[in-house]
């Protein structure tokens, strides 16, 4: 699943902070959180960016905030 929501939560930050921040609706937060949709790339680094960590934690695909997935084939 992913950790959108648990970093913003764990900054404090209100979706519509992030929103503003990131350049979106705060809908769009709000369906990245519940995983209805994935933020695009650009989206996705901004958020990164803003929460300190990498992008695929905020995916999901590793458990370390600033580590990268390891592609499996």
């Amino acid at each position: 699943m992913y950790n959108i929501r648990a970093e913003r939560i764990r900054l404090g930050l209100s979706v519509a902070t992030v929103a503003q921040a990131v350049g979106v609706h705060k809908n769009a937060i709000y369906r990245w959180e519940c995983g209805i949709t994935e933020p695009s790339g650009s989206h996705l680094v901004k958020l990164a960016t803003l929460y300190g960590c990498s992008p695929d934690y905020l995916l999901g695909f590793t458990e370390d905030r600033n580590g990268k997935a390891v592609a499996t084939v």
